[in-house]
């Protein structure tokens, strides 16, 4: 029982190494022990599994720490309300212990040029048994209360159907651009409104659990906005994600991928036809009866990030 304990929990990191790489974290500290500096925790040490750190692009001058805890088993899901709540409340103590730590410490004076921290949480909550009606836990956790004991600002929650997500639509995407190296895309906002960099290798931590996730490629003499979608293709889905994208990359980009759980080129291809064409008439002017459409070339290309032979044709 001891080996077989043992090699679940090696298949568990290798898993959890591959999705951070898909992630384009890397140089990370891997399987650092720390030291409890809070009695309340009842132990004397803290593992983590990785530690990520790097300057977000969505907050200007801030540095992030990403605290990654793998919990692997090779039983489907069982007890999650209770077995969530200690997984959690292990990660949330482990963050809390590490925001004060000699390791973040030496992080901060080795990267220069922020004045924020942010530490936060990523628990990988995973299992070797495929199950799709039992893959999402979320509804299963709604109601978990945390110790309002433990002090912390932010922890992401990946299951076994947000890693689904994760590594087939992004594993889509860089496999189908593998020449072109793709980026994720940082839209400015009032939090980053000084930042020159809108595209960089690196996933922000707050896009693992994001329902969307935008990313750019090379294309002609700019570039094309993709945009991932963790839900199914609807005529309503595709109307505001397509207005979203536009919206985000007026200024560099009128190419366009958008990519859901699901899509069917026989079905739903007149439906790209008919957004495409109304959203033509997007304009901030909509109440000027003149208004004509942009005559801008628009190529908008709809699709699934999960293999089909009905959709794999050029």
């Amino acid at each position: 029982m001891g080996e077989y304990s043992k090699r679940v929990g090696e298949v568990g990191e290798k898993i959890v190494a591959d999705f951070l790489g898909l992630f384009g974290w890397k140089n990370m500290c891997s399987n650092n022990e720390l030291n409890c500096i809070i009695g309340d925790h009842g132990c004397k040490t803290h593992g983590i599994d990785a530690l990520f750190a790097y300057k977000s692009l969505l907050q200007q001058q801030t540095l992030t720490s990403v605290v990654v805890s793998a919990k692997y088993s090779g039983n489907a899901y069982d007890k999650v309300p209770s077995t969530f709540k200690a997984h959690f409340n292990d990660v949330a103590r482990t963050v809390e212990c590490y925001s004060r730590s000699d390791i973040k410490r030496n992080l901060v004076k080795g990267i220069k040029g922020t004045s924020k921290k942010e530490d936060i949480g990523v628990l990988f909550y995973l299992n070797n048994v495929e199950d799709p009606q039992e893959d999402n836990i979320k509804p299963k956790i709604l109601n978990s209360r945390i110790s309002p004991d433990i002090t912390f600002n932010t922890i992401h929650l990946i299951d076994n159907a947000r890693a689904s997500f994760l590594y087939y639509a992004l594993g889509f995407i860089k496999g189908k651009y593998k020449h072109e190296k793709p980026s994720f895309f940082c839209n400015i906002t009032t939090l980053n409104v000084n930042s020159n960099t809108r595209h960089t290798p690196i996933m922000p931590v707050e896009y693992i659990t994001s329902p969307i996730i935008p990313m750019s490629v090379p294309y002609q003499d700019g570039k094309k906005l993709i945009i991932l979608c963790d839900f199914d293709f609807s005529k309503d889905a595709l109307t505001l994600v397509f207005r979203l994208a536009k919206k985000l990359c007026a200024d560099f980009s009128n190419h366009y991928e958008i990519y859901f759980s699901t899509y069917n080129t026989l079905k739903h291809s007149p439906i790209v036809d008919e957004v495409k064409m109304t959203a033509m008439f997007d304009n901030q002017y909509d109440e000027c009866d003149d208004y004509e459409p942009s005559d801008v070339d628009v190529t908008l290309e709809v699709g699934t990030y999960n293999d089909s032979f009905r959709n794999d044709f050029q």
